[in-house]
């Protein structure tokens, strides 16, 4: 892994906490990172039902980093305000699937593709936009992350329009997997009709 295929890494999900970033690095052994990044500290709840926040420290591309990052083609994700946790639950995931920032599409481009097909007339992507889609050998796969927000309805809901699109560009839709921050909360996801389901302990990268 070289140092600037790390940045494009983290322009792609936009932010990371501090602990994901230490554990890509001890995998990727990648140095010289430091000088194109920019750490703040963030009050987050480990879950959304959680009562009380707590500091996390949050790692994003400083000016010099967002520049190598869009040379490389990759422009960094903008993650709206109020989801932020949701954002680094969807890193996690890709994390934990072993997929690489070349092979994901992030809902802003998700979204971008989708309104592209409906200007052409298509169906587009269905009502939902998943939360991101990463490609797998010839298929594709959704990601959705559940950072306790969902309703059972929305979830429901998703599923429906999932099992409304069949191909994207030709590829067939392998599936979708779906993250949750605790097993309770993964059990419930299932109850609802979710078939994979990978439960990130939210301890071990958020708290």
């Amino acid at each position: 892994m070289t140092r600037e295929q790390a940045l494009c890494e983290l322009a792609k999900d936009g932010a990371w906490t501090g602990r994901q970033l230490a554990a890509r690095l001890a995998t990727w052994a990648c140095p010289g990172v430091e000088a194109y990044i920019a750490r703040t500290t963030e009050q987050l709840r480990v879950t959304a039902w959680t009562r009380h926040r707590h500091a996390v420290e949050i790692v994003r591309l400083n000016a010099r980093g967002a520049r190598t990052a869009a040379a490389q083609g990759v422009v960094p994700q903008t993650i709206r305000s109020g989801e932020l946790e949701h954002a680094l639950g969807l890193a996690e995931l890709r994390w934990r699937c072993g997929v690489p920032y070349d092979r994901y599409i992030a809902q802003d481009g998700l979204g971008r593709e989708h309104r592209r097909g409906l200007a052409r007339g298509e169906t587009g992507l269905g009502p939902r936009v998943a939360d991101g889609m990463f490609a797998a050998d010839s298929s594709v796969v959704f990601c959705e992350y559940d950072h306790g927000r969902y309703t059972a309805r929305q979830v429901q809901a998703k599923l429906a329009a999932f099992r409304n699109v069949s191909r994207i560009d030709g590829r067939p839709i392998a599936g979708a997997i779906w993250g949750a921050p605790s097993a309770r909360r993964a059990a419930w996801l299932r109850a609802l009709g979710v078939r994979h389901v990978i439960v990130l302990e939210a301890q071990a990268w958020l708290a």
